[in-house]
């Protein structure tokens, strides 16, 4: 028998989380994040982490799995989500995977091989103090030579992830995208529910993100990412302040930038990153799912009589 999953994905800030709640509190479920910054320990703020309140008794899997000084693979969120979600529906509830981070998303819809484990931390290194020297354009342009597929999927500022593309190459001369193309086919060991959520107006949504970024500030941001770069001796190479939200602090220390071009640093930032997820998402509108649901306008009565009808709830 196949596994029941439902899947709520979309751009930061569509309210995934809110929706992910209420489905599992009407449907017995368990909520397990697909939120690839949301793993660190201690980033609660800049990524917009929920809280134990906002929670409300519902089981959450996959937060605070990290310290922010450690690595976290795909392949590894792929293995522990799939046994996790057997183990949901053995125990007669609902896996309810949430969040906006493309791979993790499509790591439990399709079969896909997500390359090779192995890294070379000379060859980062050598990334890395390029980077530095003439700009995270610089390299972006390199992986764009070797391999124009896969560097359509990245922002230049997204810079370990075209690193780790690089390195990939290095060590297996072979394209990332060739590498990491599989057959993507779905998973069919599950039978999945997919709610794609968005906005038919996108001011709507930047709206939206401009509000929660500066709801952040009055939260403690800043605090935050002082914190976690002291305690863990971190920089602006370490992987887990690549993040938005974080990241933009490190011209604001070395006083490049103002406290409010850093604030419209991660506002826009954090738009342009809403606007690759849309992008990314909406090729699940390509595939055969035989159920997925679109919606630009959310109308909740009615997902619960989907879920219901499709589960025999």
């Amino acid at each position: 028998m196949k596994d029941k999953v439902i899947i709520i994905t979309g751009p930061t800030a569509s309210g995934k989380s809110d929706l992910a709640i209420k489905i599992a509190k009407k449907f017995n479920g368990e909520i397990i994040s697909a939120d690839s910054q949301q793993i660190y320990k201690k980033m609660n703020i800049g990524t917009n982490k929920i809280n134990k309140h906002d929670m409300d008794s519902i089981n959450h899997y996959f937060l605070d799995i990290r310290e922010p000084n450690e690595e976290y693979s795909v392949n590894e969120f792929k293995e522990s989500a799939r046994k996790l979600i057997r183990k949901i529906n053995k125990e007669n509830k609902i896996p309810i995977v949430v969040g906006g981070t493309g791979f993790y998303i499509d790591s439990i819809l399709f079969n896909m091989n997500y390359g090779i484990a192995k890294k070379d931390e000379s060859i980062r290194k050598y990334y890395n103090k390029l980077a530095e020297e003439k700009g995270n354009n610089y390299i972006y342009e390199k992986l764009k030579e070797i391999d124009p597929n896969e560097s359509i999927k990245y922002h230049p500022n997204e810079k370990n992830r075209i690193i780790r593309a690089l390195e990939t190459y290095k060590l297996s001369g072979k394209k990332p995208s060739q590498i990491r193309k599989g057959s993507r086919k779905l998973n069919e060991d599950i039978d999945p529910l997919l709610i794609f959520l968005n906005y038919k107006d996108r001011n709507v949504l930047y709206k939206k993100i401009n509000a929660r970024v500066l709801k952040m500030f009055d939260e403690g941001l800043e605090d935050e990412f002082m914190r976690i770069l002291k305690y863990y001796n971190l920089n602006r190479n370490s992987k887990s302040l690549q993040a938005i939200g974080y990241k933009e602090f490190f011209p604001y220390l070395s006083k490049e930038i103002d406290k409010n071009r850093l604030i419209d640093e991660i506002q826009k930032n954090t738009r342009h990153y809403a606007k690759r997820q849309i992008t990314w998402m909406k090729k699940y509108l390509n595939y055969d799912f035989s159920d997925l649901i679109y919606k630009e306008n959310l109308n909740i009565g009615k997902i619960y009589e989907y879920i219901k009808e499709k589960y025999d709830l």
